[in-house]
């Protein structure tokens, strides 16, 4: 076995969360019709840029796009404000005695929002949006140089080596064509990123995938300024990119990741081609068994001997757990007959997943559904539900102290009509997660010698006896009487210096 001189451990350097407040006073330009009633108001927070600063600070530029739908007095046409704000935020991730450069984990979600209109002209958005921020570290830990002629007790541990990661965030620009004679304006987007494949060539990753980008666009109507019918729209987009990570094989468990921080689309009047572009962030981590061995006792035969100790929590190598999802959820439309449904789509808020049995996790959170359509009477409606979920995954050899890295996401919401007129939504989500399993090892951390307190030796005999049970072993025994594991084990024939000892032992004197 390879000797290794120090262990890495995950340790976690920041976990909460930036909240920015959104305000928006908006007057009409004179060509948009008045508001006789607001259908939907929407703010989708997204991530510009992110970066993190050799002192542990977190850099962040954000954009809220504010989307609201409104219907004119006597029309049924759909129109639309489409505003962006902007903000940047500084967060303080440094934690005393880490220096390694963090792994940061980003999740932007809407708190609430509220929209009025403050006249036929004017509309008051008021709000809130929050980013949870998660950082961990690969932490070394130094095996310490235990001083020559000491008796040693060793524990070989098998464990994960050093967390490698790299990530590259990229833009990626697409036209889509749509087909369409004129696009008004974007009613709702989603994207659902997927990995194709991986490669590790020579200290690189090699990641490839697609960005499926599925809207929901209005058709323009030259009379009124808005949108007399609506289309989808899905496209998908290929995303590649080459990361450097050094000290990574073939032989590494890697974990790929495609993550969609910015979508933004912007139709071409009059051409049916809408504009894309996302802003993806790329991320390979690597991670690689390997087994040491770990001093927990330690003693001189000479001397008194001193040292501390400190508690380690070593991770075991990741294990995969994926499975698809299913949620339906009920959505009212006040009893509105429904003519056609343009759209729906389903988010989940604040998702968390925690260890539930030695066989199971449970995975909660909000699932916010939405609903576009119009009824009888062509009059566009729009209807929404938040309600809290729970979802079983069956995971084998859990325990309360396993960590628990999961990603789950949208990939599909379908929908059927009921009798009593009710729109039923199911929601498929994607989970994935690496489980690592923990072993709380005690581990020695400095020696001290005190040749200043030889410790008394007789030599009036060679061999003493000492009777004992089942619970003692071949190091319990020769340090309670100052002798060495090995003289101890050939005095007694003892092969295997960890059986459990009862009867008469030979204390040989050292």
């Amino acid at each position: 076995m390879e000797e290794i001189t120090k262990v890495h451990i995950d340790e976690t350097v920041f976990d909460g969360q930036s909240e920015q407040g959104v305000e928006l006073d908006y007057i009409l330009p004179d060509y948009c019709p008045d508001i006789f009633k607001i259908l939907s108001c929407a703010l989708t927070p997204k991530i510009v840029s992110y970066s993190v600063s050799a002192d542990g600070k977190l850099n962040l530029d954000g954009v809220v796009y504010i989307k609201v739908l409104y219907l004119a007095e006597n029309s049924t046409d759909v129109h639309c404000v489409d505003q962006r704000y902007t903000y940047s935020k500084t967060v303080d991730m440094s934690r005393k005695g880490i220096t390694a450069e963090p792994i940061v984990s980003l999740q932007m979600k809407t708190d609430y929002c509220n929209c009025r209109a403050v006249s036929p002209r004017r509309i008051d958005v008021r709000g809130a949006v929050s980013c949870r921020i998660k950082a961990a570290a690969s932490v070394e830990y130094s095996l310490p140089d235990i001083p020559a002629g000491l008796q040693v007790r060793t524990r070989e541990i098998t464990c994960c080596g050093e967390t490698l990661c790299a990530d590259k965030q990229m833009i990626v620009r697409e036209e889509i064509e749509t087909g369409a004679a004129g696009i008004a304006f974007i009613l709702q987007c989603d994207t659902v990123p997927k990995i194709t494949d991986l490669r590790v060539i020579a200290d690189k990753a090699v990641l490839k995938g697609t960005v499926t980008v599925n809207a929901l666009y209005g058709i323009f109507n030259p009379e009124t300024n808005g949108c007399s019918g609506t289309e989808k729209m899905s496209a998908d987009i290929p995303v590649s990119a080459i990361l450097d990570i050094n000290g990574i094989t073939d032989t590494h468990r890697t974990f790929p990741e495609i993550g969609v921080m910015n979508c933004e689309l912007i139709p071409k009047p009059d051409s049916g081609i809408i504009s894309c572009e996302l802003l993806v962030d790329c991320r390979v981590r690597a991670q690689l068994e390997e087994t040491a061995r770990i001093a927990t006792d330690v003693y001189s035969t000479d001397y008194e001997t001193e040292f501390t100790a400190n508690q380690l929590k070593l991770a075991t190598e990741p294990r995969v757990v994926a499975q698809n999802l299913s949620v339906r959820t009920e959505l009212s439309t006040d009893k509105e007959e429904i003519r056609s449904v343009w759209d729906v789509s389903s988010e989940l808020k604040n998702p968390v997943c925690r260890p539930r049995s030695d066989s199971e996790l449970v995975l909660t959170g909000q699932l916010y559904c939405r609903a576009f359509g119009s009824n009888v009477d062509g009059v566009p409606f729009f209807c929404e539900k938040q309600e809290a979920v729970e979802q079983v995954i069956p995971a084998a050899n859990v325990t309360q102290d396993t960590i628990v890295d999961f990603n789950v996401m949208v990939t599909d919401t379908g929908f059927s009509i009921k009798p009593d007129g009710c729109l039923e939504l199911t929601t498929t989500l994607e989970f994935t997660a690496s489980l690592h399993n923990t072993k709380p090892v005690e581990a020695i951390n400095t020696v001290t010698v005190r040749e200043d307190k030889p410790k008394d030796k007789s030599d009036e005999f060679a061999l003493r006896i000492c009777y004992t049970d089942d619970s003692s072993d071949c190091w319990s025994i020769a340090k309670r009487y100052n002798t060495t594991v090995k003289a101890l084990m050939e005095e007694n024939e003892i092969e295997d210096c960890d059986a459990p000892l009862s009867g008469m032992i030979l204390i040989p004197t050292v």
